[in-house]
């Protein structure tokens, strides 16, 4: 009867080894055998495909909110599209001041602008913020207008920016929705946002209070806990509550979820993540080079067919039938004229099922589109009329220079008195 005994403690004890070890490591949850539901307590919140934007999950995500430190994001582009990274930026004036989480920086103090991206994403520095658009807009008002600018650029239209830390503004806010696109727009285009957001400690270099060199990511723990976690940004203020934008990459499929105003902001992000995960799938839909269309180009004799710039695949449920898709293509609001070589981007294309967007991608001429002939004449007709007029117009004005100069040496020079006079009488006398 011993061994039945030692058999129950063995098992027991094998069932406490993950608390007692403390869960360091979270295991992904079993594979769903049937649709499952995300268990958050934001009710600000959505999931969607990094790649794609294909929204998959969302609760009041066009709501404006205070947005706290997620901000940061915004600022972090500007930065890296339009900063250089071995710039030293100088503290401003007033940095000091700042509350909250901070570098602790000094008026005068420098710091390489890499270095103070790391500050500014991973301790959620707000000095840093107001540090940086000093350096790149010469003051936080006109950095702030480059924030709204771009912000409409990438189609964030929800999103209205007052600071580059996210400090609360009556008038500064953003939606679950836009800080998915946002957030989705830094991590398809600037590797080094991706860089940053995914390390759990950094030190930097700085001129002043060495002492404080070391940052630690805000996101460390689900960072290290939540299988397949690569960022991105937390915030809280008293306003806006705890936020988190979070992202996960598992088979190269990468989701991003965002919950507002949540005391369980991360675990929100994570049951999102898990959710998507467990109940969607990529399918392709085009390779690069399939035909998605045709755009008139002006100068063409017809329409161009253009397709896709590169492979797209498409998001869909594991649980239901795969919807049927359409495919609308939409022209550059000012596309070249022809002649165009293949390759040439056209327009975009939007993949549709069920009246809503599923993906997008740029539409490129399919082939060489020159111009057509009764263009072709008439702009070789134009361009010959120009150059014709263009020299004529320089002969007539070298006749009338000459006059002028005779004009001139015959008023003011004896011997050019006689001379331009002579010259007259035979132009009249060759008139006659």
């Amino acid at each position: 009867m011993i061994f039945p005994q030692l058999a129950r403690r063995a098992a027991v004890a094998l069932a406490l080894t993950p608390v007692l070890c403390g869960h360091a490591f979270a295991a992904p949850p079993p594979a769903a055998n049937s649709p499952t539901t995300p268990k958050s307590n934001s009710k600000f919140c959505v999931l969607e495909d990094a790649s794609t934007g294909k929204m998959m999950w969302a609760k009041n995500e066009n709501v404006h909110r205070p947005i706290a430190s997620t901000t940061k994001m915004m600022t972090a582009i500007l930065l890296l599209e339009r900063g250089n990274p071995d710039d030293i930026v100088t503290a401003p004036q007033g940095v000091q001041t700042l509350p909250d989480s901070s570098l602790h920086l000094s008026p005068g103090e420098t710091i390489p602008l890499h270095d103070m991206m790391y500050a500014l994403m991973l301790r959620s520095a707000n000095d840093t913020a107001v540090a940086g658009a000093t350096y790149l807009s010469g003051s936080v008002p006109a950095f702030v207008e480059q924030m709204n600018l771009k912000a409409q650029d990438i189609g964030a239209f929800n999103t209205h920016f007052v600071t580059p830390n996210g400090l609360y503004a009556p008038d500064h806010y953003s939606t679950a929705a836009d800080l998915a696109t946002i957030a989705r727009y830094a991590t398809n285009n600037l590797p080094e946002f991706n860089k940053i957001v995914r390390t759990p400690k950094y030190k930097v270099q700085r001129s002043m209070h060495k002492g404080d060199s070391w940052v630690t990511n805000t996101s460390k723990t689900f960072l290290r806990d939540f299988p397949g976690a690569d960022g991105i940004k937390t915030g809280y203020v008293r306003q806006a509550g705890h936020c988190f934008v979070g992202s996960a990459t598992r088979g190269g499929w990468r989701l991003i979820a965002v919950a507002l105003k949540s005391n369980t902001c991360r675990q929100d992000v994570e049951s999102l993540l898990n959710y998507g995960f467990a109940n969607y799938k990529r399918v392709p839909y085009l390779h690069q080079g399939d035909s998605v269309g045709q755009i008139a180009v002006r100068n063409a004799d017809r329409p161009v067919p253009v397709v896709a710039a590169k492979d797209l695949q498409v998001v869909v449920s594991k649980w239901k039938s795969v919807p049927d898709f359409s495919v609308t293509v939409t022209p550059l609001p000012s596309p070249p004229s022809a002649p165009i070589a293949a390759g040439t981007k056209l327009g975009t294309y939007a993949v549709i099922a069920n009246g809503k967007v599923q993906a997008t991608g740029d539409a490129v001429a399919g082939e060489d589109a020159p111009m057509a002939a009764a263009a072709a004449i008439a702009h070789t007709t134009h361009n010959l009329g120009t150059r014709i007029a263009r020299g004529l117009g320089a002969g007539l004005g070298a006749v009338m220079l000459l006059c002028m100069g005779v004009m001139v040496y015959g008023r003011t020079s004896p011997k050019g008195i006689g001379w331009g006079r002579n010259r007259i009488e035979k132009s009249v006398r060759r008139v006659d």
